[in-house]
């Protein structure tokens, strides 16, 4: 079997990657225009107008029923305190900003890859490694921003502290999976162009002189 004939692979297995950069740039639309309606907090649990209310006095000559409801209540309000202590810290690091910034990126750069890659066009191994890259930046940096600020977070709730550590992993793994996407873009890419671009080594060469020399 020659090497062009192990080439001649099915194009859908490039279409699958066009069609998984195609959900990605959706998503990255999206997030766009989510981020700018509903900011960086977006929908949550305080949403629609569910915010606690601030508890006011401990009830000294209140029943224990009563009392007991105040507890729940002021945990409520150091709770809701404690998130929007964390969504005011995401704003003054730009977190909004930042994402806005590479989800327009991929976008930018996704489009182009999206048509390389449907097409198996020799353009599809730069423009998928550009798009992993911008992902990769994108996902790291926005990771290593937000993951002191949600690990305090989650130190401040109740029974939180135990897994704030995983907020810290977030960076890690977005680079692993950054890496793995732009893999995966790599080896399909080799798929169908590996062979056009990898000029003959010394080595044939000289089996190509050797055997000349032997039938003269």
């Amino acid at each position: 079997m020659g090497f062009e004939s192990m080439n001649d692979h099915s194009p859908w297995w490039a279409r699958i990657m066009a069609i998984l950069f195609g959900l990605i740039v959706l998503g990255s639309a999206v997030n766009i225009f989510y981020m700018e309606y509903f900011g960086v907090a977006g929908i949550n649990h305080y949403s629609f107008g569910n915010e606690p209310e601030e508890p006011g006095d401990y009830p000294q000559n209140a029943s224990s029923e009563e009392q007991a409801e105040y507890n729940r209540s002021l945990q409520e309000w150091d709770e809701f305190l404690s998130y929007q202590s964390m969504i005011d810290e995401f704003e003054e690091a730009n977190v909004k900003e930042i994402s806005q910034i590479f989800a327009a990126l991929s976008i930018i750069i996704g489009i182009p890859t999206i048509a390389f890659f449907w097409v198996q066009d020799k353009k599809m191994l730069h423009f998928g490694i550009a798009f992993g890259v911008v992902k990769l930046i994108g996902d790291v940096l926005n990771a290593y921003i937000s993951s002191d600020i949600i690990a305090q977070y989650m130190e401040s709730v109740p029974g939180g502290a135990d897994y704030s550590w995983l907020a810290k992993t977030s960076v890690f793994s977005s680079g692993c999976c950054g890496i793995f996407f732009i893999a995966i873009a790599v080896v399909v890419s080799n798929m169908y162009h590996a062979t056009r671009d990898i000029p003959e080594s010394g080595f044939h060469l000289n089996v190509n002189l050797t055997s000349n020399l032997e039938q003269e």
